[in-house]
C-alpha cells in the first residue's frame, strides 16, 4: 500500500501597501476614477491639510470684539437676540474722528423690518447695538462707504432712494436712483442702477446730493455681452463686469472723453456676487469654475476643484477677500448620499470655500447656510464674519476660526478617495490591515464592489494597527470623524493581490 502526502493547495498572494501621502495636496477633480491615482482625493469637507496630515477644519464662533484699544485681547461677544429678531445682512462702516485723528469702526446690521443697527468694533458697552433713527422700507440692494458733504457716510441704496448714515445723522434722499454698484475714478462717479442693467451712469463730480439731470450722463452697450453687474476702479482704469464678459473704460481729462475695450467674453455666466478685488487680481466665478483677472487678461485657476464649482446656484452667493484668501459662500452639490449640517432642511447656501490666492490651496466648510460674509480688516484686528440663514443662528454673527464646529455644533468631517483598482486591474484583492496615527477618534470606511465595512479607531498619539478583511476588485477609502478636533497622519492600507 502506498500512502501519498496530503498537500493542501493555497491561492498565491502578493502583499502590497497603499500610503496616503497625498494628504498634503487636497487634489479634487472631475476626472474618471480610473484615471486618478489610488490615494488621491475625490471629495473632502470640514478638514484642513497641514504638513501632510488631515487636521481640524474651518468653523464659526460668536464674533468677539475688544473692549478697548489698550487691551485688544480682552474681548466679549454680543447678544443680538435682545434687540434683533433676525439678522438679514451685515456691513462695515467707518467715519473719521477729528478730535482723535483716527477712524471709528462699526458693524452695521439689518433686521427683517429693514431697521439698521450699529455695533462699535471697539466696544466698551459689552455688545450693545444702537438703532438708527431712519429705517428703510425694503432690503437694501447695495451698500458702500462714501463722503457726503465732506463727512464719512455709510450709504444704503434701495427702491425708495439712498439712506446716508453719518456719525450724527441718518438721512433718506429719495431722488437718488437705486444703485447696485458704484466706483469713483478721476473725480468722476460711475454707477449701475437696478432700473436699467444695460446702462452705466457717470457724473462729472462725486457729490451724490447734486443729482441734476444735466449733470448725469449714461453709457449704454447694446451687444451680446449681457447686463452690467459690477463696476470696479482698479489699476488706473474702471472695469465693468458684465453677465458674460469684462469691459475696460479708459478715462481722459475731458468730461465725456472715454474709450472702451471689451477684454473678455465668457462662455458661461459670471456670478455677480462672486466678483471680488483681492490684491493684484479680481477673482470671479462662472459655471465653469474660478478665474483671476489682472487688469489685462483672464486666467482659469484651481481647475482641480471644478467639480465643486460647476453649475452652482449662486442666487444668494457672497464673496470676500481677507489676508490673502478668497472666500465664497454658495450652494454646492457634492453628489454623495451624505446630509451634512444645514442640508437636513431647506437652505440657500451650504458651503464656504476658502482659497489661498498664492498657491490656490482649498479649504471648505460644508453644512453652513450663510446669508452674507464680510471681511473686517481694521487696524485693530482682521476677521471674516458671517450672518446665517439657519434657524438656530439667525440672531448671531460669527467669525471664522479653525475649530471644527459651527458654534456649538461639531461638523462632520470626511476625506474620500477615488474608486481604485489599486493598480491591479481586473484582479481580486484582499484588504487585510490598516495602519494609522490618529490623535482623536475617527473611522475608516472601505467600500468595494463586493462589500462595505467601517473600522473605528480610538484617539492615540501612537501608531495603531488593526486587522481587517474585505475583498473586491475596486475600493474606495473614506476617513471620517464627528469629533471636534482632527489629526490623522500616515495612514497605510496593506492588501494582498490574489492570483
Amino acid at each position: 500500500m502506498i500512502f501519498y502526502k496530503n498537500i493542501k493547495k493555497h491561492k498565491k498572494s502578493n502583499e502590497k501597501n497603499l500610503i496616503f501621502s497625498i494628504f498634503d495636496a487636497g487634489v479634487v477633480s472631475d476626472l474618471d476614477d480610473q484615471l486618478k491615482n489610488a490615494n488621491e482625493c475625490k471629495s473632502f469637507y470640514n478638514l484642513s491639510y497641514v504638513n501632510g496630515a488631515l487636521k481640524t477644519g474651518l468653523g464659526f464662533q460668536d464674533l468677539a470684539i475688544p473692549a478697548s484699544i489698550d487691551n485688544l485681547q480682552d474681548c466679549h461677544t454680543a447678544n443680538f437676540a435682545e434687540d434683533i429678531d433676525v439678522i438679514k445682512g451685515i456691513w462695515l462702516d467707518r467715519w473719521f474722528q477729528p478730535d482723535s485723528n483716527s477712524y471709528f469702526y462699526n458693524l452695521m446690521l439689518i433686521d427683517t423690518k429693514f431697521k439698521i443697527w450699529s455695533l462699535p468694533l471697539i466696544d466698551e458697552f459689552e455688545g450693545m447695538v444702537w438703532p438708527q433713527s431712519t429705517a428703510l422700507k425694503s432690503f437694501p440692494i447695495y451698500q458702500c462707504l462714501y463722503r457726503i458733504s465732506g463727512k464719512d457716510a455709510c450709504l444704503f441704496f434701495s427702491k425708495e432712494g439712498m439712506l446716508a448714515i453719518t456719525s450724527v445723522t441718518a438721512s433718506l434722499y429719495e431722488n437718488i436712483p437705486p444703485i447696485i454698484s458704484c466706483a469713483v475714478h478721476y473725480d468722476k462717479f460711475f454707477g449701475i442702477t437696478n432700473t436699467n442693467r444695460n446702462m452705466l451712469i457717470y457724473k462729472s463730480n462725486t457729490n451724490l446730493l447734486e443729482w441734476e439731470d444735466e449733470e448725469n450722463n449714461t453709457i449704454e452697450f447694446l451687444d451680446n455681452v449681457g447686463s452690467f453687474n459690477k463696476v470696479i476702479a482698479f489699476n488706473d482704469y474702471v472695469y465693468l463686469f458684465r453677465e458674460y464678459g469684462i469691459t475696460k473704460i479708459s478715462i481722459y481729462s475731458s468730461t465725456k472723453d472715454f474709450s472702451f475695450t471689451h477684454l473678455y467674453n465668457s462662455a458661461s455666466r459670471i456670478y455677480e456676487n462672486s466678483v471680488c478685488l483681492c490684491g493684484e487680481n479680481i477673482f470671479f466665478m462662472t459655471r465653469d469654475g474660478l478665474y483671476a483677472f489682472n487688469g489685462n487678461s483672464v486666467n482659469k485657476i484651481a481647475s482641480d476643484y471644478d467639480v465643486y464649482f460647476k453649475n452652482l446656484d449662486n442666487k444668494f452667493a457672497s464673496s470676500a477677500c481677507l489676508n490673502g484668501k478668497y472666500y465664497y459662500a454658495t450652494k454646492c452639490n457634492f453628489n454623495d448620499d451624505n446630509v451634512v449640517g444645514c442640508e437636513n432642511q431647506s437652505y440657500v447656501n451650504n458651503v464656504l470655500f476658502e482659497i489661498d490666492i498664492n498657491n490656490f490651496k482649498l479649504n471648505l466648510l460644508r453644512g453652513v447656510d450663510i446669508l452674507k460674509i464680510l471681511a473686517i480688516d481694521i487696524p485693530y484686528f482682521s476677521k471674516l464674519c458671517a450672518c446665517f440663514n439657519t434657524d438656530n443662528f439667525k440672531q448671531r454673527v460669527g467669525e471664522l476660526v479653525y475649530n471644527g464646529s459651527i458654534f456649538e455644533n461639531v461638523t462632520d468631517k470626511c476625506w474620500t478617495s477615488f474608486f481604485t483598482d489599486l493598480g491591479y486591474k481586473s484582479k481580486r484583492k484582499k484588504i487585510k490591515e490598516i495602519i494609522i496615527i490618529s490623535k482623536f477618534n475617527c473611522e475608516i470606511e472601505i467600500k468595494s464592489d463586493e462589500e462595505t465595512k467601517v473600522y473605528k479607531f480610538t484617539g492615540n498619539p501612537n501608531e495603531q494597527r488593526i486587522s481587517v478583511c474585505i475583498y473586491g476588485k475596486n475600493f474606495q477609502f473614506s476617513f471620517k470623524t464627528n469629533e471636534n478636533q482632527c489629526d490623522i497622519q500616515k495612514p497605510m492600507i496593506v492588501f494582498d493581490v490574489l492570483q
